[in-house]
């Protein structure tokens, strides 16, 4: 079970918030049961707050956990070729795919390019839709050349063979 510590603070106090109030529910139904009133509703109530209490403190510490490994991410110095990328996916692409998107109310097709982590996950889909298809950026609205093509094209060529441990031309 996650940690009350891993997750913000406002998401421990609801979490703790929510087993003080199940448990006040089932003090509740333990008075009503002895004086007679034997109501299932509230210990469902309480059996259903810890349920939630539960779900919304695995969902934010992982959460917490995504942002840590994207914050590691970025920590590590990127390579000139990386930056080259990085610099044409600022320029180029996060109009449309950033939490930040300026071009859409939010991230389109809910790729979300917001750092070099990011952009590796989704190195297939952006290799496909870039280089091959040329389909993004839509209608080419942001200008890319095929310059820049080429180099997401050589930077996904060079991460595909390190990945398999070979070299070019093996």
């Amino acid at each position: 079970m996650p940690s009350l510590h891993e997750v913000s603070p406002l998401i421990a106090w609801m979490v703790s918030a929510m087993g003080l109030l199940a448990a006040a529910l089932l003090v509740w139904f333990a008075l009503r049961w002895r004086r007679g009133r034997h109501t299932w509703g509230l210990p469902l109530i309480a059996v259903l707050l810890v349920l939630a209490a539960s779900l919304a403190l695995k969902l934010a510490s992982r959460a917490a956990q995504d942002k840590a490994e994207r914050a590691q991410a970025m920590a590590r110095p990127l390579s000139p070729q990386e930056q080259a990328v990085w610099s044409i996916v600022q320029t180029r692409c996060q109009a449309c795919h950033s939490d930040h998107a300026t071009v859409m109310p939010w991230a389109a097709y809910g790729l979300s390019l917001d750092d070099m982590g990011d952009v590796e996950r989704n190195a297939a889909a952006i290799q496909l839709q870039v280089v091959q298809l040329q389909a993004m950026p839509m209608r080419n609205t942001t200008q890319m050349t095929p310059q820049e093509r080429e180099v997401i094209a050589r930077w996904y060529a060079e991460r595909a063979t390190s990945a398999h441990g070979t070299k070019k031309g093996d």
